[in-house]
């Protein structure tokens, strides 16, 4: 067995959670790994050092032990999985120190005088994930829709405990009404509270009905959800405690709602910004003009400047989607594409015949032509 402090190893408090157990060791881990500092004796025990309290804190049952009794078995450091306890005896005389800490478990008030085994210790909820589709302009501006969500709460027969009491109690069966019960094998034999009564002697509660011993039953809820302005592909909104009910007594989990936005028929985004391709005729682009274009917020009139090409962008401030972040605006930008006229049309092609006289002869001048 080991007394060493896993928590100070790891740079943590006493008590500290999985969550802050994983992510220690993570730093400490990529901090003093081998093949970070090869050739490093010191680094190298102290990596095993890590290695071995992640071992014992990132597993439940042996981190309760740990919390408890301040050491564990063979996972901790001690003798190996082959010790038995006592020397030269092996095989089935041999110990198992996980079941000697279950029976020091139970035996230090793991059950309840009331014949019933004591309830698990209070535990959260999972939390559920529900995929909302959304149209781009509800995206853009938010939206409060309704949805229905299947999700457990705690069984109102017996207070989500699992058990409720019987009005005529009976003799256990497991140590015949004396409380007591005997584990382990081999040369070691330990005495418990019965696994069953609780040391009562009695079973003075039976599993319930209702909810089958899970202290919980199913339900199906309408619940209102707000969409805020500015929700992209993948975005989480979440709804505290309207996941699944907890387990005895313990908070029920949450809701996250996963956004999944539909394509636009002619706005596509890119982040908080939004683009349109904006087609213009050849003499739009040439003279300039005033153009009424759709925005996510209504109709706005933008000028198209003369001598505008195609594929320039023309910026309009503001008319972006809201940043869920910091609440601003971003901009929308036209990008300007050029349709030429039908030169089915005779007169069509005399007026580009003469309008040809005046354009750039060079305007390729920059590009190779010969191999």
């Amino acid at each position: 067995m080991s007394n060493k402090d896993y928590y100070a190893v790891l740079g943590l408090p006493k008590g500290a959670s999985a969550a802050e157990v994983k992510k220690a060791y993570r730093k400490l881990a990529r901090k003093y790994h081998p093949d970070v500092n090869p050739g490093d004796a010191d680094a190298e025990k102290r990596f095993k050092e890590i290695s071995e309290a992640n071992s014992v804190l990132s597993d439940p049952k042996l981190k309760e032990q740990y919390d408890t009794y301040g050491f564990v078995g063979d996972r901790a450091g001690g003798p190996g999985p082959d010790f038995n306890g006592f020397g030269g005896f092996g095989g089935s005389g041999g110990v198992d120190f996980s079941e000697i800490f279950d029976m020091f478990n139970r035996g230090a008030g793991g059950f309840q005088s009331s014949g019933a085994p004591r309830s698990h210790a209070p535990r959260r909820g999972q939390d559920i994930q529900y995929s909302m589709k959304l149209s781009f302009e509800d995206a853009v501006n938010g939206v409060t829709s309704r949805i229905r969500v299947s999700r457990s709460k705690p069984c109102t027969t017996c207070d989500g405990k699992g058990h409720v009491p019987i009005a005529r109690p009976t003799v256990c069966s497991r140590c015949n009404g004396t409380g007591r019960e005997t584990a382990g094998g081999g040369l070691f034999h330990v005495q418990r509270p019965c696994s069953m009564c609780g040391g009562s002697g009695q079973i003075q509660e039976a599993q319930c009905n209702s909810c089958g011993g899970s202290g919980r039953n199913p339900i199906s809820e309408t619940i209102n959800v707000r969409i805020p302005a500015g929700v992209d592909n993948g975005s989480k909104i979440r709804i505290a405690g309207k996941g699944e009910a907890g387990l005895a007594g313990g908070p029920a989990g949450d809701l996250f709602i996963i956004t999944n936005i539909e394509p636009h028929p002619f706005f596509r985004r890119v982040g908080d910004n939004i683009y349109l391709t904006l087609p213009v005729t050849v003499s739009e682009a040439a003279l300039g003009c005033k153009i009424k274009v759709p925005t996510v917020s209504g109709i706005t009139t933008v000028r198209i400047p003369p001598g505008t090409q195609c594929g320039q962008k023309i910026r309009i401030r503001g008319k972006g989607i809201k940043s869920l972040r910091t609440g601003t605006p971003g901009n929308m930008f036209l990008e300007i594409t050029l349709q030429t006229p039908d030169t089915r049309n005779t007169r069509v092609r005399e007026l580009l015949r003469e309008l040809s006289e005046f354009e750039n002869p060079d305007i390729r001048k920059h590009l190779p032509t010969e191999k």
